[in-house]
């Protein structure tokens, strides 16, 4: 994690469900000891751009680990230097002395060094002449992995897997889902990893799987969100005989949270039935913002209205009861019949005449600009609901 001649010591480890507790992938060696990680201005793998987000003011430092080169994990203090720039400091370790310095000064510890430049108002360095002043303490959405213990798997991806756990929050307890990243993850994934986390911070709506913090010390780097015990919308199609205003409950549900996404500013790319959550009481949750991406952070092929066609394939799913959308082909199949011949599925029988048209005339429309809005589409499911569930 320091930057130092000779090999780094490794100790790793796997989070191992069968002993129901999640211990970490760390990287160890001298430079991270007990002081530093439980240190407020410790960050862990706190991304660049989230490290600059935090530094507000002249001064403002904090101190974290970042991939200097692929593979190579070093520890940097991040600091702002004027309004609008903010430089990186690789810790460096003098193997003759075995002390730890930015430019010249050395001292045994880390935090003995970082007091020193605080105290004596040094800069790290000539050139830059930046000086840390207050330090910038982690942010509660950030969590210890020592409050967090694995309960049961619920599922893997390409990347990491998911568990149902218990994070212990100032002394009271709380099943949460927590979703993990393998330590041998690229950069690039990390990355992925933590914009996802960024994102799903912004969102508050009841229709939404709620962040309820990031594990980023040390690994395995962990979302911890807010558990849905009746899983997948998709599994729940499948296994269960759905009533059809239970249906119409499930459409109207999934409309009001992409339709929160939205006015967020946010592209989902991938609204589809197992990506839809069901909490304790059955209500509909968007989750998995993987693919997830701003409105001016993402390629021109994707909008808000690529997520309203991708809606009436979720209701196309709800009401087919789980069943695998535009069956027998291929992706590229699919997108080459939908474009060249203007196909598009049938409405499974049994589907409100209301829905279907919602669907077919508006959210398949072929020009992206005739599909309306996700707030007005769900403003009309709801009002039909509403009278629906009143019958």
């Amino acid at each position: 994690m320091v930057k130092k001649a000779g090999d780094t010591k490794k100790k790793d480890s796997q989070m191992n469900s069968v002993s129901k507790k999640v211990t970490d992938t760390k990287t160890e060696d001298a430079s991270v000891t007990d002081d530093i990680r439980g240190a407020e201005y410790y960050h862990g793998l706190v991304p660049r751009q989230d490290a600059e987000a935090i530094l507000k003011r002249e001064g403002d430092f904090l101190l974290r680990k970042t991939e200097q080169t692929p593979g190579k994990v070093v520890l940097a203090l991040s600091v702002r230097v004027q309004d609008d720039l903010c430089r990186h400091f690789m810790l460096n370790l003098d193997p003759a002395t075995n002390k730890f310095y930015f430019e010249t000064h050395q001292e045994a510890s880390i935090s003995d060094l970082i007091n020193w430049h605080m105290t004596t108002k040094t800069p790290l360095s000539t050139a830059s002449g930046a000086k840390i002043r207050r330090p910038m303490e982690r942010s509660a959405w950030l969590i210890n992995h020592d409050s967090i213990v694995a309960c049961k798997k619920l599922g893997e991806g390409a990347f990491g897997e998911v568990f149902l756990a218990e994070c212990d929050s100032g002394g009271s307890k709380q099943e949460v889902a927590i979703k993990t990243m393998r330590a041998q993850a690229s950069r690039e994934h990390r990355l992925r990893f933590m914009k996802e986390a960024r994102l799903m911070r912004k969102y508050q709506h009841k229709h939404v799987v709620k962040l309820l913090g990031v594990a980023i010390h040390e690994h395995p780097l962990m979302i911890v969100m807010e558990f849905c015990p009746n899983g997948s919308l998709l599994a729940h199609l499948k296994k269960n005989k759905v009533e059809k205003l239970e249906k119409l409950r499930f459409t109207t549900e999934a409309s009001d949270g992409i339709a929160y996404l939205e006015k967020s500013k946010c592209i989902h790319r991938d609204i589809a039935a197992r990506n839809c959550l069901l909490s304790a009481k059955s209500e509909l949750k968007i989750s998995d913002f993987g693919m997830s991406a701003d409105n001016d952070d993402v390629e021109k092929i994707y909008s808000h209205k690529t997520d309203i066609w991708s809606f009436g394939v979720l209701v196309w799913e709800i009401y087919s009861d789980g069943s695998e959308p535009y069956p027998g082909l291929t992706k590229i199949q699919t997108r080459a019949k939908i474009i060249v011949n203007d196909y598009r599925m049938k409405m499974p029988d049994g589907t409100h005449p209301q829905i279907a048209e919602i669907v077919t005339g508006t959210c398949w429309q072929k020009n992206p600009e005739k599909r309306s809005t996700m707030d007005a589409i769900h403003k009309k499911i709801r009002e039909f609901y509403q009278s629906e569930n009143k019958k």
